[in-house]
């Protein structure tokens, strides 16, 4: 088995745990890539200095999380120099009542992405019509991360050329269909969304915590281990192409 973490965290995991040993015991049970996303300036900074053959990262500007400092500035920089594979995470949050600043700055960040030929990692909670008014108008590549709204706005996102990850916020019974959906629609991953913030008291390795993830997602949907990671690589090669 290759399970694939296509949405993380970790920079920022890092500051408070030993990353190199969380990846390689993580690699033994066959959790062997990494898709994380910086947040912060250190974060960048981090992926620069001690680049993983295994990893990739993408950088935005959040749309809810206070810490993010990063910029539209360093953002072109950093997809003009091929480091980031996408923009992102970037979207709109309907926790963040600054709605005005949110659609500037998510505008911004697609235009990036767009200009460099580069996916964008999407945020979206709430406001999903919205969202899907601007997405639309660019031809990209969407990795929708931890989506858990409602169906209608599922299916508004599916419209576009989207890959969408699975993760534990969904793997409960009240979002059973949604779970279906996103098996039926083809194009899905698996993510923890792994910060430094989410760590349990006592918790070894939350790396691991990808095996839960993809152990409840094959008995509530009832698909094969086999079936579910086809569908990993097919949404993979669609995303990520040849990065990996």
């Amino acid at each position: 088995m290759s399970l694939i973490d296509a949405h993380c965290h970790l920079a920022n995991l890092s500051e408070v745990m030993n990353l190199p040993d969380l990846m390689e015991e993580a690699a033994r049970h066959g959790i062997t890539r990494f898709v994380s996303a910086a947040l912060r300036r250190s974060e960048v900074d981090f992926y620069l200095k001690y680049p993983f053959d295994n990893l990739i990262f993408s950088a935005g500007m959040h749309p809810n999380f206070d810490e993010c400092d990063l910029d539209i500035v360093q953002i072109d920089h950093l997809a003009y120099s091929k480091r980031i594979w996408a923009v992102g995470e970037i979207g709109l949050d309907r926790g963040n009542p600054d709605i005005e600043y949110q659609t500037k700055a998510f505008k911004e960040n697609l235009i990036i992405a767009a200009e460099h030929g580069i996916p964008a990692v999407l945020h979206i909670v709430g406001h999903q019509q919205q969202a899907y008014e601007i997405l639309k108008n660019h031809d990209l590549k969407y990795l929708v991360h931890g989506y858990a709204g409602s169906l209608e706005g599922f299916e508004l996102l599916a419209r576009l050329d989207s890959v969408f990850t699975i993760s534990s916020r969904i793997l409960v019974d009240d979002k059973l269909e949604l779970l279906k959906r996103m098996i039926r629609h083809g194009r899905m991953l698996f993510e923890t969304d792994i910060i430094q913030y989410y760590v349990k008291a006592g918790e070894s390795n939350p790396l691991l915590r990808l095996l839960d993830v993809f152990e409840t997602t094959q008995k509530l949907s009832g698909q094969t281990d086999e079936a579910l990671l086809d569908m990993q690589e097919i949404s993979a090669k669609h995303l990520f192409g040849e990065l990996f």
